[in-house]
């Protein structure tokens, strides 16, 4: 029992000069759930509440290399309701998403276009 207590107090004191960060800080989670706060929305829900229109954006996702992460959709989606919420919007429309490959910028790269929307009642 005497050596199991000197081994948790060993074990314990060992981390005691550990430390850790992260970039998860209370003052980033406004950052970090941006796009959440941008409901998606289709011409049926437009068309029984009221809407205003701020303007187009389009989302990036792009695979530089093929070692890299794969580009996809939802990414690109993700980077359009960034964009969205900068603008003020709290609804989007998407329209297309592109897919290209071998650009001068990216191997694989998706552009999904949208509306940035501000909407009286998004569900």
């Amino acid at each position: 029992m005497k050596y199991l207590i000197i081994a948790a107090a060993l074990c314990l004191s060992a981390c005691s000069n550990f430390e850790f960060t992260s970039n998860i800080a209370p003052s980033n989670f406004k950052e970090y759930f941006k796009p959440s706060a941008v409901t998606e929305v289709d011409s049926e829900t437009l068309d029984s509440v009221k809407n205003r229109n701020l303007g187009l954006v389009e989302g990036l996702s792009c695979q530089i290399t093929e070692r890299d992460e794969i580009a996809t959709e939802a990414a690109a989606r993700t980077d359009a309701r960034i964009k969205a919420a900068n603008m003020g919007a709290n609804a989007i429309k998407f329209g297309k998403c592109v897919h290209l490959k071998n650009t001068p910028a990216c191997h694989v790269s998706v552009t999904c276009y949208a509306e940035a929307l501000v909407v009286d009642d998004p569900q």
